[in-house]
């Protein structure tokens, strides 16, 4: 009997009028009264608690706590002690980024290029002899290569690259240089090979030319300087004592060069090796 009249008092409390808590728990000793047949009160009640008016709860006494309405959080949002970390925060990472973006700009304007003129654009590699040939003797000449230079251009070349054209003999590829103050006569004169210069850099283009000083003619002057022992020139080139045996030179040492035979050759003048 007494398990019944407790399950008949729940359904009873749970007939009444409910009341809605946004968030607040109300004061839980008010005793509810049944309220008078065809009375205003009689029905479903809902009491709101505003958090804004004056009627409520003192907001001030309340913590925040997980779950709680946007009336309350914005509450909590308006006081100094939460605006004022926010705001320092937020100018904080405006300034951080301002700076970090002015370093960024400060650095690549004194920084060097990263990329050199003859690395940041196309070569165009000419051998004269090869190349057109203007005065139709069967070999190309530097006069050729400055009539070439519109069609240069147009491939969007940035740097023209021309091989040996100093006076030598044909051996080695033309890199044994005779003079490397001269224009091989059969390219033409050095009053051409001015032209040609200013013609490239008219054009906007740079220009590479060959120059080998370690590898010269033994007709050279630096040749026959170091041959004859003359002042600084004598280091120019590797002179070596060697010996003879049977009418056979032998070298100072098995040294090779880059086509398979000895690196080493006998003169004459000087009975030294080279």
């Amino acid at each position: 009997m007494a398990e019944d009249k407790g399950k008949r008092d729940s359904i009873g409390m749970s007939m009444k009028g409910g009341q809605t808590n946004n968030g607040f728990v109300q004061n839980e000793d008010i005793l509810e009264t049944d309220p008078e047949p065809g009375s205003p009160e009689d029905g479903p009640q809902h009491n709101a608690v505003d958090i804004f008016g004056p009627a409520g709860p003192e907001w001030k006494d309340v913590r925040p706590y997980a779950g709680m309405p946007k009336e309350v959080l914005f509450r909590f949002s308006r006081q100094a002690r939460y605006r004022v970390p926010r705001e320092v925060l937020f100018w904080l990472t405006v300034a951080s980024v301002l700076v970090l973006i002015a370093a960024t700009i400060a650095i690549i304007a004194v920084s060097p290029k990263c990329l050199d003129w003859w690395q940041a654009g196309p070569m165009y590699r000419i051998y004269p002899r090869s190349f057109k040939d203007s005065d139709k003797d069967g070999n190309g000449d530097l006069k050729g290569i400055q009539d070439k230079l519109d069609y240069i251009t147009t491939l969007n070349i940035k740097t023209v690259w021309i091989t040996s054209f100093y006076k030598s003999s044909l051996k080695d590829f033309r890199h044994g240089i005779e003079d490397f103050r001269e224009i091989d006569p059969i390219f033409g004169t050095m009053k051409n090979f001015e032209n040609l210069v200013a013609a490239i850099h008219d054009k906007g283009l740079k220009l590479i030319i060959d120059f080998i000083p370690n590898h010269t003619s033994d007709k050279h002057a630096w040749f026959q300087w170091s041959r004859n022992r003359t002042g600084k020139y004598t280091d120019y080139y590797i002179w070596r004592d060697c010996t003879r045996e049977n009418g056979k030179t032998i070298p100072p040492n098995n040294w090779l060069s880059v086509y398979g035979n000895s690196s080493w050759h006998f003169d004459e003048v000087t009975t030294s090796a080279k």
